[in-house]
């Protein structure tokens, strides 16, 4: 654990430590803990973990659930409602 002015001081070394190591390091104020500084696992941080995320999240959306805001948009701009970006 290191307090929280010696991580601002240090933060690159801390977090080449972090890297390094593979071992997270909790930041205190005081003694008592605040956050957690921890390594990115390569499944979390390449493009391919973010694009199986993305699409499992769209997998579980719903019919019923809300449109996404291109869809709200055309359905209004649809209707002659008049368009803020005619101004």
């Amino acid at each position: 654990m290191i307090g929280i002015f010696e991580a601002k001081t240090h933060l690159p070394t801390v977090c080449d430590q972090v890297v390094a190591s593979g071992q997270s390091i909790t930041i205190s104020r005081r003694g008592k803990p605040l956050v957690v500084i921890s390594p990115v696992s390569p499944e979390k941080g390449d493009r391919e973990g973010i694009l199986t995320a993305l699409k499992q999240w769209n997998a579980g959306k719903k019919e019923s659930d809300e449109p996404d805001f291109p869809d709200v948009w055309e359905d209004r701009t649809s209707s002659g409602e008049h368009s803020p970006l005619e101004d």
